[in-house]
């Protein structure tokens, strides 16, 4: 699959961000699974500089993921030094840093995050700021300013199925049943996304139900199929569609 759909939308989040960023504002990110935190914080970063942790589980994994985004080899430094010395950068460098994905922090990590808080801003993206699904960085989230993603609503979704026909990328009797692949989508962009793929694999006759019927459900074999394979050894796939995950 080569297409790509642009992002679009969360206008109004990307310029609070900026100015939260600008502020120097620890922000706490929440959204549902597929909602577009992770997209919504690429988005920014190619307008304000901001570090993204996409691996937050562990202090290696933490280490590994800001290491490779400063271009950094850790040798043989073990996990403590590498820590030290990437607190000490990030703290000389005094630009934000986002942890993506964050859930069920373990006290080292939670330390880590609130260690750097106390220097730089911070910025956490989480599915739930609850104390039992965040974990142990729950107890500093009062520090925080709470930006929570709401579902695209029927304009929005609208605007990027119109824009995927107008750049060739699916089938224009799509734009006879935006409503329809709103609610298919619940305007989750992530299910949007996925909808959107499917459209542009393959054609479907969409001058009835059974044709929307029959996208949603090979959208759903899909999702299920590319579920398992992100549990194989990693394997080159091509580029993903952007829509706002």
């Amino acid at each position: 699959m080569n297409k790509s759909f642009a992002f679009l939308g969360r206008a109004r989040e990307i310029d609070q961000l900026r100015t939260l960023g600008m502020l120097r504002k620890h922000v706490l990110i929440v959204g549902a699974a597929g909602i577009g935190k992770t997209a919504l914080l690429t988005q920014v970063r190619q307008s304000f500089p901001i570090l993204i942790c996409e691996d937050t589980s562990n202090l290696r994994r933490i280490c590994n993921s800001l290491e490779a985004q400063l271009g950094w080899s850790h040798h043989k430094l073990n996990v403590i030094e590498r820590k030290n010395r990437l607190l000490a950068h990030l703290i000389r460098r005094d630009q934000p840093v986002a942890f993506d994905h964050v859930t069920r922090t373990s006290l080292r990590v939670a330390w880590f995050i609130a260690f750097l808080a106390q220097k730089i801003p911070v910025w956490i993206a989480c599915r739930s700021d609850g104390p039992h699904e965040i974990g142990h960085v729950w107890e500093h989230l009062y520090k925080f300013t709470r930006l929570e993603l709401a579902p695209f609503t029927v304009q929005e979704t609208g605007q990027l199925i119109l824009r995927a026909i107008a750049e060739g990328n699916i089938q224009p009797q799509a734009a006879e049943h935006l409503g329809e692949l709103h609610r298919m989508s619940q305007g989750n962009p992530r299910i949007l996304e996925e909808l959107l793929m499917e459209l542009a694999a393959r054609r479907y006759k969409m001058d009835g139900a059974r044709g929307l019927e029959l996208l949603d459900l090979d959208r759903r074999i899909h999702a299920i199929t590319q579920g398992a394979a992100v549990s194989q050894p990693p394997r080159a796939r091509g580029k993903a569609p952007f829509l706002g995950r």
